[in-house]
């Protein structure tokens, strides 16, 4: 590893446990709006108000949307953070008439720690019982034990994906991992050991996979949405995974083997809709089984 690639390694780090101080919904931007890093909260907020909040998209904070809703005061205030005039300020969102109405502060602060990681944007849900809400988003679209989105969010996430993609014109993969051996490992040693097992798998797939979008939709099922449409990127990366994947973990004293299995399809060619691509992906994983291979793509 290079200086250069130490530093950013450095500042990625600092960057995730600045927000793991953080409790509302934030996420960590660069200086154009791409969303570098976000807590687990971040995800549940955004998709629960997908239709409120269309500044942020396809993990994107799009300024100039977001300039287009604040009046005259407030966009010279923004301007006055994203020009490094000013460190910190917050906006209020709110329609009293939108579906029952909603009512939201979002705060913004400048960093400056880099160009990727240049502004800190949190969301707080100001509605009666926010609480109890954040609380019931976070359950609705979050997997506790990994962190990562949990069914209804990739469904969520892939929707909005496959509609940006036919506006755009571009394909991405989703890759579908079945993990083996979950109900043995508990059985042999205990649910404590293997959720323990699962949460080392899970941060070892999300350091493995950090710039893409990450989902356990089963005990033993993970998917990841991976940008690129070119096959032998996913190739190069899938191949990587499992090599990864499969070394040794170790909880406690105890040393367990992982071993995966996984299915690849790409949009649109395997699919149009978060059910099909998802149904061709266990097909290729199914597929791959029977060629005695570690993966496969649908075709």
């Amino acid at each position: 590893m290079n200086n250069k690639e130490r530093k950013a390694d450095e500042s990625l780090m600092i960057a995730e446990r600045l927000l793991g101080g953080v409790p509302e919904p934030s996420a960590i931007l660069s200086i154009k709006g791409k969303i570098v890093v976000k807590n687990t909260r971040w995800e549940g907020l955004v998709a629960a108000y997908y239709c409120e909040m269309s500044f942020i998209r396809n993990d994107e904070f799009d300024f100039q949307s977001f300039l287009s809703l604040l009046d005259g005061p407030a966009t010279s205030r923004f301007r006055a953070v994203m020009d490094g005039h000013e460190a910190y300020e917050y906006f209020s969102l709110e329609d009293k008439g939108h579906r029952g109405g909603f009512s939201l502060t979002i705060s913004i602060s400048s960093l400056g720690i880099s160009e990727e990681l240049s502004y800190l944007i949190s969301i707080r849900d100001d509605n009666e019982s926010s609480c109890l809400m954040n609380a019931l988003k976070d359950m609705a679209f979050s997997d506790p034990l990994s962190g990562f989105g949990n069914e209804s969010s990739m469904h969520s996430f892939l929707t909005e994906r496959i509609f940006l993609s036919k506006q755009e014109g571009f394909s991405f993969h989703v890759i579908c991992i079945f993990l083996s051996g979950i109900k043995e490992i508990t059985a042999m040693f205990g649910k404590k050991t293997s959720d323990g097992f699962l949460h080392r798998f899970s941060r070892r797939l999300a350091k493995e996979s950090s710039e893409e979008r990450l989902f356990r939709i089963m005990e033993d099922v993970f998917i990841i949405a991976m940008d690129s449409s070119e096959r032998y990127t996913v190739s190069s990366m899938v191949s990587s995974l499992v090599s990864s994947l499969e070394r040794p973990v170790f909880i406690g004293d105890t040393e367990i083997l992982p071993s995966v299995l996984i299915g690849v399809c790409q949009f649109p060619a395997d699919g149009e809709s978060s059910d099909s691509l998802l149904s061709n992906c266990f097909s290729a994983a199914f597929i791959a089984k029977r060629k005695n291979l570690k993966w496969s793509f649908y075709c």
